[in-house]
């Protein structure tokens, strides 16, 4: 039976009718599992691009001699924009760790799967990872 092109006109008029035409993240209020989602995959991405080669150099100054050890504990050990980048990267890495650890929970123990279970799991990592950064941070400079 072939279709005519009214018929199939029709039929795509109706499919883009179903379709969203246009999407505004920041005009819809995501679930907070959603957001902690989102955000794993964006500290992945970060971990891979910036913290995997920060670590990387910085495995290498550590090894490289006793005075490279020297220089980069001092610059580690001072408040500086290079210190503060390696904390941020960290903290970041830490994230991306305990949401980690949160989705494999999800995934094998089937814990947290309904939209409440998540929330509170998405919520309860969110708040681990402020308490432990700030202290963390506190630790390192106070």
């Amino acid at each position: 039976m072939a279709l005519t092109a009214q018929t199939k006109d029709i039929c795509l008029i109706k499919i883009m009718n179903q379709r969203p035409v246009y999407i505004d993240l920041r005009k819809i209020k995501l679930p907070m599992s959603a957001f902690s989602s989102i955000t794993h995959r964006l500290s992945g991405m970060y971990i891979f691009f910036i913290s995997l080669p920060l670590f990387s150099v910085l495995l290498y100054l550590s090894t490289k001699n006793k005075t490279a050890y020297e220089n980069l504990y001092d610059s580690l050990n001072t408040f500086s924009l290079f210190s503060a980048f390696v904390i941020i990267s960290f903290l970041i890495l830490w994230y991306h760790i305990l949401t980690g650890v949160r989705h494999l929970i999800m995934d094998f123990f089937h814990i947290g799967e309904t939209l409440m279970g998540s929330y509170y799991s998405s919520i309860f990592v969110l708040i681990i990872w402020i308490l432990s950064s700030f202290s963390l941070i506190g630790y390192i400079y106070l």
